[in-house]
């Protein structure tokens, strides 16, 4: 009986929306948490456009001047206006090629198939990742936006660089408060707390964490502070001289504008989500077996800019590019940008 093929087990009209739909875990909790959220109707009609930048108007809110007191005077009352600004968001395609040589295959296991079978059964968790590392990278930069021109009012820090932390300056209700008023009223807006896995090590060894089970979950999801907490070694650490600084995100239901599209677009190798090609002649005539496989994504803070000031392509930014404070600048005050940062040590 013949091996199986790359192209037995890929089939790309089917494989492109089983890569959508077959997500990973802290995905799936990401998504139900609610922090990503689709963009009104409008951004989505504009995202499947040309260009690569999506203007976002949006009306300012009302100013708090005083009201006028009306008295009986011909002395005309002042008039308020109303004010309108944009904020702009931007479309990132992205591709992934995974190739292997027909020749290893049979070293390793005597079928040509097994290594891109491999690739196939895993793209779905690697684009998983990826998206997990945006997330995470985007907000890293809008921070450090924030604390280069913003005075760091989104972030509320019990770190220090000292050999012996003490319990204030690890993770607690009270830390994480302070991190939520940094809101103002609108703290209580803020229900989902990203952490490092090791900041995440420190609430199980105090017994910290509640485990619920959500009506619309498959599955248990860990609760500290009232707060859904999702962990990842992804989360940022900065290297201290005695000890490190990790970063933690509260996120409110909404904080992200989102969209994920798989491109399906027919192309002679299939589509332009899963195309699967063959080199013949590479390896001395051995051949190999490629997947490439694409995303187009939206990932946007809802009430700031992507600037697109320090970006190499004009198709899409990088991790590095989202860190960078340059790319990002808020447009909404402070309360109506919905997530925060806390800083501690472990």
């Amino acid at each position: 009986m013949p091996a199986s093929a790359i192209s037995d087990i890929v089939v790309p009209r089917v494989f492109t929306p089983y890569m959508a739909e077959n997500k990973p875990q802290k995905i799936i909790m990401l998504e139900q948490s609610g922090i990503l959220a689709g963009p009104p109707p409008d951004i989505t009609s504009r995202f499947n456009m040309g260009g690569n930048l999506i203007e976002v108007p949006f009306w300012d809110d009302l100013d708090d001047t005083e009201p006028t007191v009306i008295d009986d005077s011909d002395t005309p009352i002042s008039v308020s206006k109303i004010t309108a600004q944009d904020m702009k968001a931007y479309k990132h395609r992205l591709a992934k090629k995974h190739g292997s040589k027909t020749v290893v295959g049979f070293s390793a296991t005597g079928r040509g198939d097994t290594p891109m079978n491999r690739v196939a059964e895993r793209i779905s968790a690697y684009w998983g990742r990826r998206k997990e590392e945006r997330i995470i990278a985007t907000a890293e930069g809008v921070v450090a936006d924030n604390v280069a021109n913003d005075g760091g009012d989104m972030v509320y820090s019990i770190y220090s660089d000292i050999a012996s932390p003490t319990a204030a300056n690890r993770i607690s209700y009270q830390a994480i408060n302070r991190a939520r008023l940094t809101m103002g009223e609108n703290l209580d807006d803020l229900r989902v707390i990203a952490m490092h896995s090791f900041v995440y090590a420190t609430l199980l060894d105090d017994e910290k964490i509640e485990f619920k089970k959500p009506s619309e979950s498959p599955f248990e999801v860990p609760m500290y502070a009232g707060m859904m907490v999702i962990h990842s070694e992804q989360m940022p650490v900065t290297t201290g001289t005695n000890s490190d600084e990790y970063d933690c995100y509260l996120f409110a239901p909404g904080s992200f504008m989102h969209i994920d599209e798989v491109p399906s677009m027919p192309t002679i190798y299939g589509n332009l989500g899963t195309e699967i090609t063959r080199d013949p002649d590479t390896g001395s005539g051995g051949g190999a077996d490629f997947l490439t496989t694409r995303r187009f994504e939206l990932i946007h803070p809802a009430g700031t800019d992507f600037l697109a000031a320090s970006i190499a392509k004009t198709h899409g930014a990088t991790l590095a590019e989202l860190r960078n404070a340059a790319n990002w600048d808020r447009k909404f005050q402070r309360k109506n940008v919905k997530f925060a940062c806390l800083k501690v040590n472990i």
